[in-house]
């Protein structure tokens, strides 16, 4: 699958945002994680164990890390506590029920994990559109299929309607795209 000019790059520039959020040896989950899964192929050495979800994806293994064609938006098919990290890179404005896939973060998250997430800012729609529907260098099917998108104070909000307590929001890309670290556990 042939991607956009834009595409990697704005890739890299979210994991270079992320990766220090990411505990040595752990294992993680990266739901949405594309039809590469290049970010958890990219981390492999880094990690204990990934698993990767996405309707988009044939299902493999490779090395350490394993790779599953799933819908994820009502059960992500792991059990309860048994991931230590999970991000969504640019997944959540694609969601319909972002709570839900939000509540089932939670679930699978062991006691004291991090859950890692960007999604674009209510300031970059109309640039994202510009860049997809006139320029074309960002994926025009994805930018349509945007549903909402976050300003940081929405995403604590859906992150406590989720369940978790200790949050934190950074923007990035010039405001254009925001990044929200939680943890189940305890207040800090």
């Amino acid at each position: 699958m042939k991607e956009e000019l834009l595409e990697p790059i704005l890739r890299k520039i979210r994991i270079s945002k992320i990766r220090k959020y990411i505990p040595k040896d752990c294992i993680l989950c990266d739901i949405g994680c594309g039809f590469n899964a290049e970010f958890l192929l990219n981390i492999s050495n880094y990690i204990s164990k990934g698993y990767g979800f996405d309707k988009k994806i044939d299902s493999k293994r490779i090395n350490n890390i394993y790779i599953q064609n799933a819908e994820i938006t009502d059960n992500i098919p792991l059990k309860d506590e048994s991931v230590d990290c999970v991000t969504l890179l640019a997944v959540l404005e694609h969601l319909n029920n972002p709570t839900k896939v939000l509540s089932e973060c939670f679930r699978i998250l062991k006691f004291g994990g991090v859950l890692i997430l960007t999604t674009p800012s209510p300031f970059s729609k109309p640039i994202l559109e510009f860049l997809a529907f006139k320029l074309k260098i960002v994926s025009s099917v994805e930018i349509a299929d945007h549903k909402h998108y976050y300003s940081k104070k929405e995403l604590v909000k859906i992150l406590k309607c989720a369940g978790f307590k200790n949050i934190e929001t950074h923007s990035f890309e010039f405001g254009l795209n925001n990044l929200a670290v939680a943890f189940k556990g305890e207040d800090t």
